[in-house]
């Protein structure tokens, strides 16, 4: 198969790196005309950029050597490389060949399909974390298998596997981040073609597991939206469930199949194990919902813990009441599951009342990252904002603050232990990341 690839780069909006996000790509050699062209990105999130691009290469109006015009409009921080690649690849499907040009544009290692064994795993991928996807599955000596995700203009999607998984043990990675319903229904289709197609077992990993704040009723007439997801999961024929830092423990409860409840602290801590300032630095917890997780990461780094106690106004209005802990002449490092808002880095100047330091590090799992959590970055105080890669962080949310750690090594020894019915047991160690040998493959 010949097929012809143009990269796409963007860039954080006030100048920076330009990253490889994507590409637009042609199938040279069919027989029954022009193929058409179809755009592989990392831009889900972005809506308005991505519709933009698909309705203008959908119209047929452009060409692979004149597609840099579908994304003028988009603004100065989006490009198309002016080279066009070839990549020749053996028969295979058009999917596949689009899964190893993918990993080439991400700067990721490629595994030789002639070397890869023919057992009985799988990896599968959505559209909401393929960088994730393909480290997991070249850590496990794979390369990421072929589905074909087609958008349809009318806004449906469909789902068609282009390799055979009867009796096959199918890991499918799918982070439900936004658009949250889109890439959810995704992964319920992904999952109902893998039962179909007589799947041996169909492990669902989500890292970011969708509706995790709505996991109970708040008042009457709510739905459990979390218990909803869970139950249509399970209906659909999912195995297994494998997610990371749950923002509500009791999910697991809702699933009748096994679930693992992996946890990022070992991961995030080993990034600030060496850091200078640890010996003067102190665990925050911003609230005492966080105190159970703060305590695994105040003894992994060996540091004091102080826990932040608020209180809700009838106004809605967040306050800080009292700061159990000693923060005098201390670097906060203040932990959390998830950042959307931003709202915990108004409750920090509180610390400084109290004597710490204004130098602010946070290590915090989900990077949601909306519009007001990036303007709160500025604050001068806050030095690195450390999270992780369970969500995709587009370019344009690339704040010169932000620090990303990957989780693809813990993801893989999980699906990897699940495969071959060992422990994954020593993921939970707060050490787990040198023990395992994580930190070659740690992106700090």
């Amino acid at each position: 198969m010949k097929v012809r690839y143009r990269v796409v780069q963007s860039r954080w909006a006030d100048g920076g790196d330009w990253v490889n996000v994507g590409f637009f790509y042609q199938r040279e050699d069919r027989k029954d005309g022009e193929a058409p062209l179809m755009f592989r990105h990392n831009l889900n999130e972005l809506h308005c950029v991505v519709r933009h691009v698909d309705e203008t290469i959908q119209s047929g109006e452009y060409r692979l050597r004149d597609v840099h015009k579908a994304v003028v409009s988009c603004g100065e921080d989006y490009r198309v490389l002016d080279q066009i690649e070839t990549y020749k690849g053996q028969e295979e499907a058009l999917s596949a060949a689009a899964n190893s040009i993918e990993a080439q544009v991400l700067g990721l290692p490629c595994v030789d399909p002639a070397g890869v064994p023919d057992n009985g795993i799988r990896v599968f991928a959505g559209r909401a974390n393929r960088p994730l996807a393909h480290k997991v599955a070249h850590l496990l000596g794979l390369n990421l298998s072929a589905a074909s995700i087609t958008p349809l203009p009318d806004t449906e999607v469909h789902i068609l596997l282009d390799e055979a998984v009867r009796r096959k043990d199918v890991f499918v990675i799918q982070p439900c981040t936004s658009p949250v319903n889109d890439h959810l229904v995704e992964l319920m289709l992904l999952v109902d073609a893998f039962r179909r197609a007589s799947a041996g077992s169909i492990t669902a990993i989500i890292p970011y597991f969708p509706y995790a704040r709505q996991e109970r009723m708040a008042r009457g007439r709510e739905a459990i939206s979390a218990r909803v997801v869970a139950s249509t999961l399970e209906t659909l024929g999912v195995s297994r469930v494998i997610y990371v830092d749950i923002h509500s423990e009791a999910t697991q409860g809702f699933f009748t199949v096994p679930v693992d409840r992996l946890q990022a602290f070992p991961i995030l801590t080993d990034y600030f194990r060496d850091k200078p300032f640890l010996k003067n630095a102190v665990v925050v917890a911003p609230d005492v919902g966080r105190a159970r997780l703060a305590s695994k990461y105040a003894e992994a780094l060996g540091v004091p813990l102080v826990v932040m106690h608020k209180r809700r106004e009838p106004s809605g209005r967040v306050t800080t009441t009292h700061i159990v802990g000693d923060v005098r002449g201390k670097v906060p490092i203040v932990i959390d599951d998830i950042i959307a808002s931003g709202s915990v880095l108004t409750e920090i100047p509180e610390l400084f009342k109290r004597g710490a330091r204004d130098e602010v590090y946070l290590a915090i799992t989900h990077a949601v990252l909306l519009p007001s959590a990036l303007d709160r970055l500025n604050a001068t105080w806050v030095k690195e904002l450390v999270v992780t890669d369970t969500i995709l962080v587009p370019p344009a949310k690339r704040h010169p603050k932000l620090k990303i750690v990957s989780v693809a090594p813990m993801l893989a020894y999980a699906a990897r232990g699940i495969y071959e019915g060992t422990s994954i047991s020593p993921l939970w160690e707060s050490d787990a990341v040198r023990k395992l040998g994580f930190r070659k493959t740690t992106d700090e």
